[in-house]
């Protein structure tokens, strides 16, 4: 029931109209009853990722396949935000054409290999929906699921950069000891953009630098995270919405 819980809040945090007169997260929950005991009775069956397949071909240049000595271990939703920076001691006309550069990212990873092994499909459309879905609503959801699910392990791990760069994806509040910190290995531009408020980041694949359990890691189906043409307008910082499928293998 989880896949189809979680994915009916999202639609709901997305969907939520201006003429309530409550807050947002309390609109969601006012209407957390009335799904949950319409979907008690769906059962998502089997969660196994045997028969899983990356979606590598939706892409120009296909990102490199997974190697073959490796299984997949999980499918995430990472929601959370791309950071950049533009210079703070630059004039107005020169950051017209200073373009802002990446200093990371920091995202909430959350379980989604029950709806991969249930409906790539439906899986794919989920980017889209909590890119444009306020951080806070994710947190209020999640602790609504856990509590209606009796679940312990919605929000699997998180992800960051460490202070050599690497991007580090840790799952350690899922329970598991796995984590890796990782190398750039291909990236590929993000097939045409669906989001109205920003470009998608590009689709990855990641290596093995240092870690347990995790050999590589793609970052594939985004939504939004490109930031500005330039630094224009903008502030030192930067943080731009984002979300993306990842998926481990080790």
């Amino acid at each position: 029931m989880m896949l189809f819980l979680v994915l009916s809040l999202l639609l709901l945090a997305k969907n939520v109209k201006a003429t309530f007169d409550i807050p947002h997260p309390l609109s969601i929950a006012s209407s957390f009853s009335h799904i949950y005991h319409q979907l008690d009775n769906i059962n998502i069956g089997n969660c196994s990722l045997a028969n899983v397949s990356l979606p590598l071909n939706a892409t120009d240049s296909p990102l490199p396949v997974p190697s073959t000595n490796l299984t997949l271990k999980y499918v995430a939703l990472g929601r959370g935000t791309q950071n950049y920076t533009c210079p703070s001691d630059a004039s107005s006309d020169s950051k017209t054409t200073t373009k802002p550069r990446a200093i990371g990212a920091a995202a909430t990873l959350f379980d989604a290999s029950c709806i991969a092994s249930s409906s790539l499909a439906l899986l794919h459309e989920v980017p889209a929906i909590i890119s444009a879905t306020p951080i806070g609503s994710l947190a209020f959801m999640a602790t609504l699921v856990a509590q209606g699910t009796r679940s312990t392990n919605l929000i699997i791990g998180e992800h960051h950069f460490n202070a050599d760069g690497d991007p580090v994806f840790d799952m350690a509040l899922s329970g598991s000891k796995l984590w890796i910190a990782t190398n750039k290995i291909a990236a590929t531009p993000a097939p045409n953009s669906t989001s109205k408020s920003s470009g998608d980041v590009p689709w990855l694949k990641l290596g093995h630098k240092k870690g347990d359990g995790i050999q590589e890691v793609y970052r594939v189906v985004t939504s939004q995270g490109d930031p500005p043409s330039t630094c224009a307008g903008q502030n030192t910082t930067i943080q731009v919405d984002y979300a993306a499928e990842y998926w481990f293998y080790g």
